[in-house]
């Protein structure tokens, strides 16, 4: 009889490494999400403490992260870089943070990071279960999901507090489950968020329902391959045969249509600029693909929202590219499991 395996663990700690080490430690397993700094630079470089304890479950990544107050970031340049469509399901379990939105996250508190948007969060020491969920693998939740980004879930919402027990108890049995049974019993655990997300105070009004939930995504999608057209809450109501009140609810949450019509140009423009596949096109011809109708006030648009203008962006696309082919044997050595099981999904 073919022994039943155990789902693959793996454990990194810092204490198993060398003091001027361990920080560099980190960053090359967390450094998979973020980007990580701390405030006492003295300090990691000699007694800095972190510890990774992870699964892999095929489908997901699931996993305890423990460590000392420090800045997680993905700026919008990492963001397109390294184009993760992954979101993270955080419970944080000790310690907690300040988010960038002013999100005051504590223990008991889940928080939602989608990583296909920049994210920037302080933490003291803290400790917290991650679920890494790929976004294709339950479109129906992580739709759900994505609106909530950078916002958190309140342990004061009896709904969250289910949830959470949910994650506990997947936690704690996984080392007795074999992979096919850990696999059921995440998809048990997200069919549990299915059922609490909805319940009144945990989703904004406007995607309360699985329907607008899905309407919502297509109009999104419609945006995004329609960026040179002159869009409108007008247009868009008679396109998709609804009240332009539907289309502010939706858009609500991204300052309304037009905000986000501008924000996804302005996304697209920097992914044109950042990507050597795109190099053939010239500035002006990506301006008025994303739908600007002046190169210079496109210009001023892209430089007021990443700090850089377009041909300095380019610039330093080409050269990260030759600095990122020469660091491609620079690894310290001391990515666990996580980085590698996170890259395969």
């Amino acid at each position: 009889m073919t022994k039943l395996k155990p789902v693959p663990v793996s454990n990194f700690d810092t204490n198993d490494i060398e003091p001027r080490h361990r920080f560099d430690a980190w960053q090359e397993n967390i450094g998979i999400f973020f980007d990580v700094t701390m405030s006492d630079h003295e300090c990691h470089l000699t007694n800095f403490f972190a510890q990774i304890d992870v699964y892999d479950l095929q489908e997901t990544v699931f996993g305890v992260t423990r460590s000392q107050a420090q800045q997680f970031l993905r700026h919008p340049r990492r963001v397109i870089d390294d184009d993760m469509d992954h979101i993270l399901v955080q419970l944080f379990l000790q310690g907690g943070g300040l988010t960038k939105e002013n999100e005051r996250i504590v223990a008991g508190d889940m928080l939602i990071i989608d990583l296909s948007y920049p994210h920037d969060m302080i933490t003291g020491d803290f400790e917290n279960l991650t679920l890494v969920l790929p976004r294709e693998l339950r479109p129906d939740i992580s739709d759900m999901l994505a609106p909530l980004h950078g916002l958190k879930l309140s342990k004061d919402n009896p709904m969250v507090r289910f949830m959470a027990t949910g994650f506990l108890n997947l936690w704690k049995n996984i080392p007795d489950m074999t992979t096919q049974q850990a696999v059921s019993a995440v998809q048990g655990t997200l069919g549990l968020m299915q059922g609490c997300l909805p319940c009144e105070g945990l989703l904004p009004e406007e995607i309360d329902a699985p329907t607008s939930v899905a309407l919502a995504k297509v109009i999104y999608r419609y945006i995004d391959a329609n960026l040179a057209e002159n869009i409108t809450p007008a247009s868009l109501a008679l396109l998709f045969r609804m009240s332009r009140t539907h289309i502010y609810r939706i858009f609500a949450p991204h300052g309304g249509v037009a905000n986000y019509l501008w924000d996804r140009r302005l996304q697209r423009s920097f992914q044109l600029l950042s990507q050597q596949r795109y190099s053939h096109k010239n500035i002006g011809s990506i301006a008025f693909e994303c739908g600007f109708n002046s190169e210079s006030h496109f210009s001023r648009a892209f430089r007021a929202k990443f700090h850089s203008t377009p041909s300095q962006t380019r610039a330093d696309a080409v050269n990260a590219q030759l600095h990122h082919h020469g660091k491609a044997t620079t690894s310290t050595g001391y990515a666990a499991g996580l980085p590698n099981w996170v890259r395969r999904l």
